[in-house]
């Protein structure tokens, strides 16, 4: 891998080969002693980890720290805090009073020794407990992080009374954290199993280096990205279904690094449990050992081609996401796509960074899609109060600042980011993409906008910073809405997408070309304001017949509503 070599290169940055690792000078202790790898982009530095290991950034860390030390990564902040509420959360009483009632339990017991081949060491290592709870039995599996038990998470148990219920529930109040996860400081090496049980099934059978996730296999929180982005290298143990699989790839290891990651093969219908009904230990060993990397995106076989087709003629599609005017989505086939490029144009104060916050808003509310907005024209707090605005429908001056703290428990949940660099580049704007989909999972991303990034009026320019918002959406798979600037102020009544200020390349580039357009109105002052009713262009669209619809804007509360929504006064 010649990515980090080419970056030193391109920084001018003086280094030295020695093997598969290339050493710096250290920007902290400034002694030649920061080594990096050049496959994975760990980087320690001897000097510091040996005299300051503890409060030095460069004691130990991965390349992109270096890149937002040199400028080239923007650091990312949420545009509202998330909670810390679940940093409190300690299940000690709960977790002592269940280990005893599972030693008074001889059915639980025997379910879990007899069926799950836990040893009764393994279950009281691992504080297992038994539960009666909502009229239905439960064995009690906690998660602890520093020694405290942060999240009971409960299995049901035969005979199912409550079939009402879901297989597996979780104490309110708990914080997501991995099962087994202290051990990931003590370790280069990490197995990563789906469940707690499977985690478990491994750690009885002696091996100590694995964890296991305590949500859905397609959740890997930033914390958690965190501390597993130093790891050398990292086996996904995942179910061999097909969702399993598709989070196993398209989550971990192209986030984590598809070097790094290794792809540990079950058996068709099996989890790590069930494997050792048939298996014992040396087999899975064996796994271990054959496991692969995973295989480079954008290299696909004509067999692999031909099967996907053959997927979608049975359904299995990629997933559309409607935007919340159902109007605008009949132009679009239904709504957005990942790998799409949308062109957000018309003239300022038209209400395009609205559309964009609101869009953000609604894919965070009913799909948990993670956003990335970059937006050079508005402050972080200018874009919190838009959030609130949307989420309570509420005019501006009804925001009152004293009732952040309020705000922040009702929506600092919502996975929404922000970037801003006066100095930005679309290279930098593209590094800074990458970093925040490999740590948030960033699946939505926004530029606001492309003619206050590319100052130059060079067609040259204008046209790679287009390519690079594309390159974005198809290598980084997620959907792109780039917001655009017309070439004149005042564009005509009926614009098209040739007022789009810049290169032939942006809607060449663009999956959607959407424009809005408001009317300017005089007012008996002399003054002239824009009218309410928007209208939504959309005027190239290489996946639907495109045409157009009308909006109603409320300036005060910055959203957008369907003309007949009564919500809109």
């Amino acid at each position: 891998m010649t990515d980090v070599l080419e970056y030193l290169e391109t920084k001018h940055v003086k280094y030295k080969l020695n093997g598969s690792e290339v050493v710096i000078r250290c920007p902290h202790c400034n002694k030649d002693k920061l080594s990096i790898n050049i496959s994975s982009g760990l980087f320690h530095c001897f000097h510091c980890e040996a005299v300051e290991p503890s409060t030095s950034p460069f004691a130990k860390g991965h390349i992109n720290k270096l890149k937002e030390k040199w400028g080239d990564i923007i650091s990312i902040e949420t545009v509202i805090p998330v909670s810390i509420k679940d940093e409190k959360a300690d299940f000690t009483k709960l977790v002592e009073k269940s280990i005893v009632a599972l030693s008074k339990n001889r059915e639980a017991l025997k379910y879990l020794m007899k069926e799950r081949k836990f040893s009764r060491e393994s279950i009281d290592e691992y504080s297992l407990g038994f539960v009666r709870k909502y009229n239905q039995d439960w064995i009690s599996i906690p998660a602890f992080e520093g020694g405290i038990p942060k999240l009971v998470a409960y299995r049901k148990l035969l005979p199912e009374e409550r079939p009402d219920l879901p297989k597996y529930l979780r104490e309110e109040g708990g914080k997501s954290v991995f099962f087994n996860g202290d051990i990931i400081d003590d370790y280069e090496e990490i197995i990563i199993c789906e469940g707690q049980f499977d985690a478990l099934a491994l750690l009885d059978k002696g091996i100590p280096n694995v964890i296991g996730m305590t949500v859905g296999a397609g959740t890997l929180k930033p914390e958690w990205y965190d501390k597993l982005i130093l790891k050398k290298k990292i086996y996904l143990c995942l179910d061999a279904d097909k969702a399993g699989q598709k989070a196993a790839k398209e989550v971990w290891a192209t986030r984590l690094g598809l070097d790094k990651c290794l792809q540990v093969t079950l058996p068709e219908g099996e989890d790590v449990n069930s494997y050792f009904k048939d298996n014992t230990i040396e087999d899975f060993k064996k796994l271990l050992t054959s496991a692969q990397k995973y295989k480079i995106d954008g290299v696909f076989s004509l067999s692999e081609t031909l099967y996907e087709l053959y997927n979608q003629s049975l359904g299995n599609e990629e997933e559309i996401f409607p935007l919340p005017w159902p109007s605008v989505n009949k132009l679009i086939n239904g709504g957005l796509k990942k790998k799409w490029m949308i062109v957000l144009g018309g003239t300022p104060k038209v209400g395009k960074t609205s559309m964009a916050v609101q869009i953000c808003h609604h894919m965070a509310v009913n799909y948990n899609m993670p956003s990335f907005t970059f937006c050079l024209e508005m402050p972080e707090v200018a874009l919190g109060r838009k959030v609130v605005q949307i989420s309570h429908d509420l005019g501006y001056n009804e925001v009152y600042p004293q009732d952040a703290l309020i705000y922040q428990l009702e929506l600092g949940s919502l996975p929404m980011y922000f970037g801003y660099s006066s100095k930005a580049t679309p290279e930098i704007f593209y590094n800074t993409v990458k970093a925040a989909r490999d740590r948030y999972g960033i699946q939505l991303c926004v530029l606001d906008n492309l003619q206050l990034m590319v100052r130059s009026d060079k067609e040259s320019d204008m046209g790679k910073a287009s390519r690079i918002c594309k390159l974005i959406s198809m290598e980084l798979n997620m959907t792109m809405i780039m917001v655009s600037q017309p070439r004149k102020l005042n564009s005509e009544d009926d614009p098209t997408y040739d007022v789009l200020k810049g290169s032939s390349a942006i809607p060449a580039d663009g999956d959607i070309i959407m424009l809005l357009h408001r009317r300017r109105v005089k007012e008996a002052n002399g003054m002239s304001s824009f009218e309410p009713t928007c209208n939504v262009i959309v005027d190239g669209a290489r996946y639907a017949a495109g045409g157009r619809t009308k909006l109603f804007l409320n300036g005060d509360r910055s959203k957008f509503y369907e003309l007949n929504d009564p919500k809109r006064e």
